[in-house]
């Protein structure tokens, strides 16, 4: 068998895996980990939690900050949490849901929390 007869066999076969795995797999996805609004209103006290109680309830933040909102004039600073789940196909489609919190604190004091969900149960209904 000549070397180019050889080369497009071996190009014609791996064409054809290649394109059969389109269609299959899925990776599954799963990073940080989820905080509930309600872990927040037991575990901190706007104006009297402090920066090691929030640590010692949500763990690390995954990003540090700041945020001026500007109806309120001061900055704060603001500790990120994240989390993610979700399914990706190898054809390119999927589906992931995603969670972050912004915890604020005021002179290292809990000053106060936004919550963001896009996981179906956390929908309002309609």
């Amino acid at each position: 068998m000549s070397t180019h007869r050889w080369l497009r066999g071996a190009a014609l076969v791996l064409t054809l895996a290649a394109a059969s795995l389109t269609g299959c797999g899925e990776i599954k996805v799963r990073a940080g980990a989820p905080v509930s609004p309600a872990l927040l209103e037991s575990g901190l006290s706007v104006g009297q939690s402090t920066a090691e109680d929030v640590r010692r309830v949500l763990g690390e933040p995954l990003g540090v900050g700041r945020e001026l909102m500007p109806q309120r004039g001061e900055a704060r600073t603001v500790w990120s949490y994240h989390f993610e789940e979700g399914q990706v196909s190898l054809a390119g489609s999927g589906d992931t849901r995603r969670i972050f919190v912004w915890v604020f604190l005021a002179a290292s004091r809990y000053d106060g929390y936004l919550w963001v969900s896009s996981f179906p149960g956390d929908r309002p209904a309609d």
